[in-house]
């Protein structure tokens, strides 16, 4: 009586694992959710990174969004994945997906695809200076547009932000003017014999070479002059 009654129990006990096993299963988290959850989590953090799992491996359940960490302070290359609310926690390996920074003297006449990328996030109307630039070899398709010589963008501005990786191109960046409407110019006047300067506000933007109109800021007259270089101008009628 007592072992029949033993072997119901454990039929009803092997019964309920087998229907609630692919609740279970389903329920399962799997490398590929937890990459997508990251994915969106670095790119808030402005990190660039992606983690090293298989879309195939399953974790345990986690009802609730999870949590990244670094392993170490500054460190990035293990990331703590954890579930508050399930109370688990795992450790994935990490990779950079920062461009590889390459000397602009490296690029070759052989290689072709050299071009310009980011190496750090960029936030919109930022000038973009050495530390943000790297030089890497890229699929032809992909730098239509892009920039294979440094000074083609040094000194330029963002017109929007711009994440760490991007291959840089014209649509990325201001045009770079010598001279930028209402700026303060400095105009000289000059011949053999004497030079004169004044000061005048541009009325429109220019680079080097491109006639432009200023204002006199004493005499209020309006004129125009040649670009001569950064924020300085020459008149082309008397002043």
């Amino acid at each position: 009586m007592i072992t029949s009654w033993t072997k119901n129990i454990s039929l009803l006990f092997l019964l309920n694992i087998l229907i609630a096993s692919p609740s279970l299963a389903s329920e399962r988290l799997k490398g590929l959710h937890i990459k997508e959850q990251a994915a969106k989590y670095f790119s808030d953090q402005g990190l660039n990174l992606s983690l090293l799992v298989s879309d195939k491996r399953t974790f345990f359940p986690c009802s609730v969004p999870l949590d990244f960490h670094q392993r170490h302070n500054n460190d990035w290359s293990t990331v703590l994945v954890r579930c508050s609310a399930d109370n688990w926690e795992t450790f994935i390996r990490s990779s950079n997906l920062s461009a590889k920074v390459i000397s602009p003297g490296s690029i070759t006449t052989v290689d072709k695809l050299n071009v310009a990328v980011l190496v750090k996030n960029i936030s919109k109307g930022q000038v973009i200076s050495k530390e943000y630039l790297g030089f890497e070899a890229r699929p032809e398709r992909q730098i239509h547009g892009a920039y294979n010589d440094i000074s083609g963008v040094l000194g330029r501005k963002a017109k929007n932000n711009i994440a760490a990786g991007t291959i840089l191109k014209a649509r990325h960046l201001d045009t770079l003017y010598s001279v930028d409407k209402n700026d303060s110019v400095l105009v000289i006047a000059t011949n053999k014999a004497i030079t004169i300067t004044t000061s005048a506000i541009a009325l429109e933007n220019g680079q080097v070479g491109d006639m432009i109109t200023v204002k006199n800021l004493k005499s209020e007259k309006i004129f125009k002059v040649i670009i001569t270089g950064k924020k300085k101008v020459a008149p082309l009628t008397n002043m």
